[in-house]
């Protein structure tokens, strides 16, 4: 019972969105024998799945997170994270096949501070901000200005 009411309380703001187009559902649930939290956000734009992040914690402290990024029902890329089993890993994967462009951009001390989903002609399709290895989605208005100023540096 417990974990259909923390579902329907997570699932409240999809309903009580506001007026942008970025939604998230978000569900978790208990990990056996290790005895940790698995939290599991879906987000979406314009009603297609863009990004879903699995996060494992464990007394406050995250185990991993996995990101997986999405652009018409396939996954581009991913960028994970995990501590505890062995040396902490990060990792970063591009989906193979996949008719786009994946990047993830870091800063000068090698934290990751956005990705990208980019078309062949380097058409921005979709765009994350990241916080503390954490990402989102941008606002779509962000995405389209980076369109428009490409578009305008055009000769």
């Amino acid at each position: 019972m417990k974990a259909i009411i923390v579902c329907i309380l997570s699932c409240l703001s999809v309903f009580a969105a506001d007026t942008t187009d970025i939604h998230v559902v978000t569900w978790s649930y208990k990990v056996l024998p290790e005895d940790s939290l698995a939290t599991i956000e879906v987000f979406t734009r314009g009603g297609q799945t863009n990004l879903i992040r699995h996060t494992h914690t464990k007394d406050g402290a995250v185990l991993y997170r996995a990101q997986s990024f999405y652009h018409n029902g396939a996954e581009v890329g991913v960028y994970m994270y995990q501590v505890g089993k062995g040396p902490d890993t990060t990792s970063v994967g591009s989906g193979p096949g996949v008719p786009y462009y994946f990047n993830i951009a870091f800063d000068s001390s090698n934290r990751p501070r956005a990705a990208h989903i980019m078309a062949t002609n380097f058409v921005m399709l979709d765009w994350f901000d990241c916080t503390n290895g954490v990402f989102y989605p941008a606002a779509s208005s962000l995405i389209q200005e980076a369109n428009d100023g490409r578009l305008d540096k055009k000769p």
